[in-house]
């Protein structure tokens, strides 16, 4: 039976797996993809669904692969006509259709990441003003204070009561802010810093920051580690209400998060290719089907036609 694509897009949204949907929007005859036809890549490189052909899916891969590393939706072009003197277009990515059909696909690709995530930790009056902005903001926000009853939270998407499980959920798109205001700073940082969250914060005075440094300091954390270590700025003002400084801080990680946006989770290591001499094709290595020898060298191709007429040329 065939994947439900748009039924396993959203098992995917919603448990925060990144994924891009790639759609047929175009087919021009003689080609296998149909309009409407979709798919769905995973950072592992992984396919599920048809969008057509030897020829095509490669290609759907790789710029699948690389929307989830700009985070940039792009429509690909796979015609005979590529490179004829146009300028390249912003958004559109135009490949020769290498296929023997010589038909056309248009395929829209478009990335889905999950939203950057923030954790808080603390239920001071700082902590509950950044939940709530978070929330308002659409970040995936999580509260965390010990012993602190859900009520406390009830913006955030996810409250748990221990840093240790708040940790683990921590990736390189999560932020951290600790607004603890002095309760258990040093704890909370020590757990934090453990992890590959993108953005730590602490919300506390220049003086009480730099107590809070020296004694991560004493307890052996890397230097490297302590860098990591943010005081947002805030305003300039020498008595600010919790929810003007929750504001102040929510204004360095909007910054924050639209330099996450811009990078995307790290990049998959795509499978070695070799081009195809006949027809161009980047064709995988690993799972090439046609090969040939010739002066000690191993050539691929896409096709059993291209591998016959490079033997041919052999005479």
């Amino acid at each position: 039976m065939a994947p439900d694509v748009l039924a396993e897009a959203q098992r995917l949204r919603a448990t925060r797996v990144p994924f891009a949907l790639a759609t047929v929007v175009l087919a021009e005859l003689p080609t296998s993809g149909t309009v409407g036809a979709r798919a769905i890549v995973t950072l592992d490189g992984t396919m599920a669904g048809w969008i057509g052909g030897s020829c095509a899916q490669p290609a759907v891969q790789r710029e699948c692969l690389e929307a989830l590393a700009d985070g940039a939706p792009r429509l690909l072009m796979l015609t005979p006509h590529a490179g004829r003197g146009e300028r390249p277009r912003p958004g559109v990515v135009e490949l020769p259709m290498t296929c023997a059909s010589q038909g056309e696909l248009q395929i829209f690709i478009e990335p889905f990441l999950p939203n950057v995530a923030l954790a808080v930790i603390g239920r001071s009056p700082v902590g509950r003003a950044l939940v709530k902005l978070g929330a308002l903001l659409d970040f995936d926000v999580c509260a965390c204070d010990p012993g602190a009853p859900g009520e406390n939270f009830p913006d955030a998407d996810r409250v748990v009561d221990r840093v240790e499980t708040l940790t683990d959920q921590l990736t390189e798109r999560s932020v951290v802010v600790v607004a603890t205001i002095g309760s258990y700073d040093e704890e909370a940082l020590l757990a934090v810093l453990s992890t590959r969250a993108a953005y730590v914060g602490l919300v506390a005075s220049i003086k009480r920051l730099g107590a809070v440094i020296d004694y991560l300091r004493g307890q052996g954390v890397a230097e490297i580690d302590l860098a990591r270590v943010r005081r947002p700025e805030g305003l300039p003002a020498k008595t600010l209400q919790p929810a003007e400084i929750a504001f102040s801080v929510m204004a360095e990680l909007l910054q924050v998060r639209r330099e996450l946006v811009g990078v995307g989770p790290a990049r998959p290591q795509l499978a070695a290719t070799a081009i195809d001499p006949i027809c161009g094709m980047a064709v995988d290595i690993a799972a090439a089907r046609y090969t040939s020898e010739r002066d000690g060298m191993t050539f691929y191709f896409c096709a059993a036609g291209c591998r016959a007429e490079f033997e041919a040329s052999r005479g």
